[in-house]
This record gives C-alpha cells, structure tokens and sequence, in this order.
C-alpha cells in the first residue's frame, strides 16, 4: 500500500470511528433518558444510609437534580439499618432500594445474606461505567465476588501516634516495631482494641504484610499500655503530659484538638503502615428493589462526577473519583495517592489496594 493510500486508509477508519462513535453517545443518551423517564413514573427512590446531616445533605441533592423523583432518606447507624431491613423482609416488605454506609454492616448482613444486586449490569452513564477515572483506574470492590458493594470514598490514616507539642518531638519514631523500644514501656495510653469503633486501625496493622499479629502480641503484652475507650481523653492525657504517646488516635480527632490550640500533633508512618478506609462511603443496590428505575438513576447520579462532589463537598471525606478538586477537604493528608501501598481495611480479607 502507497503512502498516499495508506493516510487515505487511516482516514477513512478516523471517519467511520466518530461515526460510530457518536452513534454510541447518541444511543448512550437515549437509554439514559428512557431511564429517567421510567423512574419519573415510579416517582420515588428509598435509601437506606448514615446518621447525621453531613451524610443527609449529600445524599439529598440528588432531589435537587432530578426533582420528579421523590427521595426517602431512612438515616440509621449500619447496623440498625441492616437489622431493620432483614427484619422489613422476613414480614414480606421490600421497601429499601439502596443502602449507604460502612463495609461491615453492608458485607456482612446483606452480602452475606444474598440481598444485594451486582452493580456493574447498572451502570449506565458513560462517565460512571468508566473506571479509568477512579482511583487506581478501577472501580474498587469490597465484597469477596468484587461486584456487590462499590467503595467510593477512601480516606487515608497516616498517623502512627499523636504526641505532646509542646515537648520535643520523640525521636526515632518511624515504624510502628519503633514503638516497642524499651524507653516508651508505661508511657503510652492506647484505644481499647475491645472497644467498638476504631477498629480499622488494628485491622490495618493485622493484615500488614509488614507488622501484623506480631506487633500488637507485643506491643499489649511488653509495653505495659494505658487502655481507654475515651479518644479526647487520651488525647487530653497527653496534651496535659500524662502520657508521651497516644496510639490508635484518629487523625481527624487530634487536628480537631490541635485547631482547638491543644498542644498535639500527629507523628506519620510510612505509607506500608498506613491504612485507606471507606467509612461510611460503600453502596450497594437492593434485589427486588421496589423501584428499579428509580434505583439505577440513583445509583448513576451518585456515583457521577456531580454525585460524587456533593458528597465530597458535604461529608469532608475524599471521593475515589480523581477528575473532582481536593483543595476542598480539610484534611489534606487523608487523599489517597495513586500509587499508595496503605491496606485498604474496607476489604474483610487481607487484600490491599
């Protein structure tokens, strides 16, 4: 083939690719209108999600956007919300559409209880089915057959202790095994592992390639720790210099205390001892959804790069979706990097990012 009949060749293929192409967009466009239309006659969507305004708020602006389609908000804590909606479905009720929350109540009650529908076959939006613009370029998956529950939030947690600022910084501290040096025996109050909440961090350590059981068998049997189940507590201990070092303290909880102008600050671990968690930020769809129509425009709209600002903007938690500004997160350090090594502890297995 000539010169001349090859750049023709190569023309003809660009054509009948945007051909193509925009026949796609344009079909891609009509089956999402034709879903808006059916879920506008089902007039109204049920979402099982998190307590508190923050989460209330995100979710509710998709009211605003799609305003013929009436939105049931049912706030609740993980696992009353699970437990409600088992209850709902033994008496033959099928009221929820979809569920909002964290990955315990989410894998455990319902995936685990074969309530939930695989998400990909829902994804409609161009935008949405496209995982090159989410973290790692992929949709991340918390659920052992990785279709169920869609994680999209991760909040990175760097810190290894929080210490007294006022005081030198303690030095040598650059691995958590640093913390069984013989000098911090009796000088550390550490979050009560018995305790419910915080558990991500313990499970991060655990499934560790780098620490794991090891480290916490002797960390609570040498180290003679402090326990609490009390976070400002432990925070105030070691602001008022009863302590040198809090362990399992969340990031979040000393910034706050540190722009409240106690003295205390976070020492970072490295990025193989950090850990990335979803919170309250993993979504399942429900099997005999009510209103599947309604479900999917749901489902779509959250997951958009609209859906997923609002939540951003109203929750201060980071969004897996790499195309939305981060400048707006108050914690600059909790953003995940592409190519971070943190354990992902929304996973119930050792599996990382």
């Amino acid at each position: 083939m000539g010169a001349m009949s090859s750049i023709k060749f190569r023309v003809v293929l660009l054509l009948v690719s945007l051909l193509l192409g925009g026949r796609a967009s344009a079909q891609s466009s009509a089956d999402w209108n034709s879903l808006v239309t059916a879920a506008e006659k089902e007039a109204q969507v049920t979402v099982y999600g998190p307590p508190g305004i923050s989460y209330q708020n995100a979710v509710s602006a998709f009211q605003d956007s799609l305003p013929k389609i009436k939105l049931v908000y049912v706030a609740g804590s993980g696992t009353d919300n699970a437990q409600r909606l088992v209850t709902e479905r033994r008496a033959g009720k099928y009221l929820a559409d979809l569920f909002i929350g964290g990955s315990g109540s989410i894998i455990e009650v319902l995936f685990d209880g074969n309530l939930l529908e695989p998400i990909p076959p829902s994804l409609t939006l161009a935008e949405v089915k496209d995982p090159t613009l989410w973290l790692g370029k992929r949709h991340i998956y918390v659920d052992a057959k990785g279709q169920y529950v869609f994680m999209m939030q991760g909040n990175v947690n760097t810190s290894l202790a929080a210490y007294n600022s006022k005081m030198a910084k303690p030095d040598g501290i650059k691995s958590h095994w640093d913390l069984l040096n013989p000098k911090w025996k009796g000088k550390m109050v550490v979050y009560d592992p018995r305790a419910r909440g915080h558990i991500q961090n313990l499970r991060s350590i655990y499934y560790s390639a780098k620490l794991g059981g090891e480290f916490l068998k002797r960390l609570f049997t040498e180290m003679d720790v402090t326990l609490s189940r009390d976070q400002r507590l432990m925070i105030d201990w070691v602001a008022q210099g009863k302590y040198m070092l809090s362990l399992f303290s969340t990031g979040n909880d000393v910034i706050d205390a540190k722009r409240k102008g106690l003295p205390i600050d976070l020492i970072d671990a490295p990025d193989d001892e950090s850990y990335m968690s979803g919170g309250f930020g993993h979504i399942g769809v429900m099997n005999k959804a009510p209103h599947p129509a309604a479900t999917k425009v749901f489902l779509n709209w959250m997951l958009s790069k609209q859906g997923q600002l609002k939540w951003q903007e109203k929750t201060d938690n980071n969004s897996l979706r790499t195309d939305i500004a981060k400048n707006m997160l108050s914690d600059p350090t909790s953003i995940a990097r592409d190519k971070g090594q943190y354990v992902n502890t929304s996973f119930r297995t050792s599996m990382r990012r």
